[in-house]
């Protein structure tokens, strides 16, 4: 009789690569959304529209170079409040810049940013 072999088989590391590919793509891509829509709820739109405006806008740009990362900070957290602040650090190659928005939430349910900070730093 044959001996089994205990080998993994070639279709499972086919299955891994597709599902390490998968995990990449979302937390490159869907993660950060995602969880900033877990935590913050609907103002986490209009935050990960300017966070992604914020990387490609020129006068950042100009200053920090490439940026390469961003990380993000929310202070005072509370399902409760109606105003926000949210901060978040762009990683550049020649400057970092760390941006401060100030939100508010309307009368007619939407939220707004009424203030924001921009710092660079080396």
């Amino acid at each position: 009789m044959p001996s089994k072999s205990k080998n993994f088989p070639t279709w499972g590391y086919v299955l891994l690569g597709v599902l390490a590919f998968a995990g990449f793509y979302f937390v490159k891509n869907l993660g950060q959304r995602t969880l900033l829509k877990a935590v913050l709820g609907q103002p986490a739109d209009l935050i990960a529209q300017a966070m992604s405006s914020a990387r490609v806008s020129p006068g950042i740009t100009n200053r920090t170079g490439k940026t390469h990362s961003k990380n993000f900070k929310v202070e005072n957290l509370s399902a409760k409040k109606d105003s926000l602040v949210f901060r978040f650090l762009l990683d550049g190659e020649r400057a970092n810049a760390t941006i401060k928005l100030w939100m508010t939430k309307r009368a007619s349910g939407s939220w707004e940013i009424v203030r924001s900070d921009t710092l660079f730093s080396k």
